[in-house]
């Protein structure tokens, strides 16, 4: 199989997620409705964290699945994520450190690595009851970057673990954030950023990534964004990979200049119990996509694996 079959999808495949599409684009309310879940503020060590936690009244789902967002993502980017499994699945959305609702002690000893997040959610984790329970621990992108890196250093060891898109090295422009962010004063920062999101999106044709774009804009908040994406620059953890030991799940979709597909095959191949799966849709449906297969694994236990609903869309690693 060369590089270009490996993602063409048959017309059954096609059918199936359509299918699952169809089932998971649900008329409900989203996690951030009034009512639909309760927000905690979970404690670590240098401030709190917020939380969204939806326990649904009848819940058929057999266990709870922990939801990472992207960088900076502000809430309202992901509510797609939940929708398939609102008012039956539980389910909690963590948000990081460098995040806008983070109460974070700002201090010159502040730091906003990937690794210390990771190191959050592992205290998330145990502060939420679940270091001991059967659940699934999800994400994407640069919440991606933030579970392998746990598992790496075993700051948390989830039953199942599934990751949409993840990055395991920094993707962004390094020569920008470090001039741009060294210079620019985080006041004047606070001031332009949603105006600079409308010009610089102004031009763009796929109104999705124009909306994602500026709520990322809407959810930054500049001291934050600056100490992150300053000590993250250099951050590169795929020699490391072979290091996590437990089985995880590696899915790519929709292709886009920051989430090359071959990558993530490569990256379930460097790790020993990687595994991958490609389910293509359209940018639209992304979020909701990644939803629908955290749905698929909350709806079985961590000894029954792989859904059968999943099954049919796994590429086996040569190894």
């Amino acid at each position: 199989m060369n590089n270009e079959d490996m993602f063409v999808l048959t017309k059954g495949q096609r059918k199936a997620i359509k299918e699952l599409l169809d089932k998971g684009r649900r008329d409900v309310p989203t996690f951030l409705e009034e009512g639909a879940s309760e927000i905690q503020y979970v404690p670590i060590d240098d401030g709190e964290l917020r939380v969204f936690h939806h326990k649904p009244e009848k819940q058929t789902t057999k266990r709870p699945i922990v939801f990472i967002p992207g960088y900076v993502a502000a809430p309202s980017i992901w509510v797609d994520f939940h929708i398939p499994h609102q008012d039956f699945g539980e389910y909690y959305y963590l948000e990081t450190r460098e995040k806008r609702s983070s109460k974070i002690k700002r201090t010159r000893q502040t730091t906003m690595t990937i690794n210390r997040t990771a190191y959050d959610v592992g205290v998330e984790i145990k502060n939420l009851g679940l270091a001991n329970k059967d659940y699934v621990l999800a994400s994407s992108s640069y919440g991606g970057a933030v579970i392998l890196d746990g598992l790496i250093n075993k700051y948390f060891d989830p039953p199942t673990t599934f990751v949409h898109g993840p990055i395991v090295k920094w993707i962004w422009d390094k020569s920008i954030n470090d001039v741009l962010l060294r210079i620019v004063p985080m006041f004047l920062l606070n001031a332009i950023r949603i105006p600079i999101a409308y010009i610089f999106t102004a031009g763009m044709k796929n109104k999705i990534n124009r909306r994602r774009m500026i709520e990322f804009a809407r959810g930054l908040e500049p001291w934050k964004f600056k100490r992150c994406t300053l000590e993250n620059n250099r951050f590169n953890i795929f020699e490391d990979l072979k290091k996590i030991k437990n089985e995880i799940f590696i899915n790519t979709g929709p292709l886009d200049r920051y989430h090359p597909r071959l990558d993530y095959y490569n990256y379930a191949k460097e790790i020993p119990r990687g595994r991958f799966l490609f389910m293509n849709t359209a940018d639209e449906d992304r979020q909701l996509l990644a939803g629908i297969i955290g749905t698929e694994f909350i709806k079985v236990a961590k000894n029954d694996g792989l859904p059968e609903s999943l099954k049919q869309f796994e590429i086996k690693i040569q190894r």
